[in-house]
């Protein structure tokens, strides 16, 4: 599975705590923002950047735009009456079913600032696409025919702006090809979005047809890993988790998330199954379930083998259940034979204890590291804010 995400469809993230569980579930996350674009990123995002190098800005490349380009030029050029008729920019745009004021059979949405422009005599949102120099979003030869069909219009420098409908499906169009060109899994925070997983073969139904369907769940191997981060880390928790405590996190677990990966991959068959479900609520269901039947037994075998060792590790502080009779008496041992001087004994302790001691963490490192789920639980341990103290005290009230 890849371990780098394409977000799409817009330049700025939309979602701070969606940014936070793709931190911790993707190796790595493109998006595509002109260098030309005002920064209007949130701290969140500045810190990323500044601190780490998970977000990484790149551009489609000339083949990936050619490529979108003639996709979309023989669709138009089949039909382009149908076309402009839908998303034709006449003075005033018809309210009619294609409008998107008045439908809701499209998925996408008014685009955020910098990406929208309203319009004042059509009172409709426009979407505006960049189009100029090396960072362009489309290529010019496309650009420039949807001007000329009245499809699009100049908005000012690089930019053109359009119906947000047709480029809300242009977006999704050039991130599936940039996605298969490159290696890339689209991700995106705006699930109401175009799903970008095969939208160039489906571009003819998506501009055509009002009724499109496809699978709720765009990238099914994502999801599911968004599904167990969820169990064991709240959502409300990961929001007040400060980003920094989340880039020490990732970059102490950089080995265990990828073993992670290596188990989602191991699940290939069941979640290509669960991509074709089309209903959003049975498509998380079976995700759930198959969380609880695959990964969450391993989860809990884990949990069972390091409290058999007598240790257990809570907001990433070691905690000891020393086992006296173990550890051969030493402790008591010790005092006994130093005639009760203290100083003594915890010589002796030092000298016997410790190695004992080290021997636990060693025993912990190795059963940890054999499992494909210790991600899960160090996420558990380190993130949801849960401590062992917590735990104990709970059990005492319950009891």
């Amino acid at each position: 599975m890849p371990s780098i995400a394409l977000y799409y469809p817009w330049m700025h993230f939309q979602d701070d705590n969606w940014l936070k569980v793709a931190l911790l579930t993707w190796g790595r996350i493109v998006r595509m923002r002109p260098g030309s674009v005002e920064d209007r990123d949130r701290e969140l995002v500045r810190q990323l950047c500044a601190e780490t190098d998970f977000i990484v800005e790149a551009a489609p490349s000339p083949m990936v735009l050619t490529t979108v380009a003639e996709k979309f030029t023989e669709i138009i050029d089949a039909d382009p009456d149908r076309i402009v008729e839908r998303y034709g920019l006449s003075e005033e745009i018809d309210p009619g079913p294609h409008d998107l004021r008045y439908s809701t059979d499209w998925l996408g949405y008014e685009p955020p600032l910098f990406q929208g422009t309203w319009d004042m005599v059509r009172s409709v949102y426009m979407l505006q696409m960049h189009t100029g120099g090396n960072d362009s979003k489309m290529a010019t030869v496309l650009s420039e025919k949807l001007v000329g069909m009245g499809l699009a219009e100049p908005s000012g420098g690089p930019w053109v702006r359009m119906h947000p409908k047709l480029g809300s499906i242009y977006l999704a169009v050039l991130t599936d090809v940039m996605a298969r060109s490159e290696m890339l899994s689209p991700a995106t925070d705006d699930l109401r979005m175009h799903k970008a997983v095969g939208a160039l073969d489906q571009l003819t139904n998506l501009l055509l047809d009002d009724h499109t369907r496809g699978p709720a769940i765009e990238h099914a191997e994502n999801a599911y890993m968004h599904v167990a981060l969820r169990t064991v880390i709240e959502p409300e928790r990961l929001a007040a988790v400060p980003v920094a405590k989340l880039i020490r996190f990732r970059e102490a677990h950089g080995d265990e998330l990828a073993a992670f990966h290596e188990h989602v991959a191991s699940l290939t068959t069941e979640l290509q199954a669960i991509a074709e479900v089309e209903n959003l609520e049975v498509a998380s269901a079976h995700l759930r379930s198959l969380y609880e039947s695959k990964t969450r037994p391993q989860l809990n075998e884990l949990r069972r083998a390091l409290r058999a060792q007598g240790i257990e590790s809570s907001a990433g502080t070691l905690v000891q259940k020393v086992n006296l009779n173990a550890a051969a008496g030493t402790l008591l041992g010790s005092v006994a034979a130093a005639g009760g001087q203290l100083a003594v004994a915890s010589a002796a302790v030092a000298v016997t204890l410790v190695p004992y001691i080290a021997g636990k963490v060693e025993a912990r490192r190795q059963q940890v590291g054999a499992s494909p789920v210790a991600y899960l639980l160090a996420a558990d341990r380190e993130l949801s804010g849960r401590t062992l103290l917590g735990a104990l005290q709970r059990r005492t009230h319950r009891g």
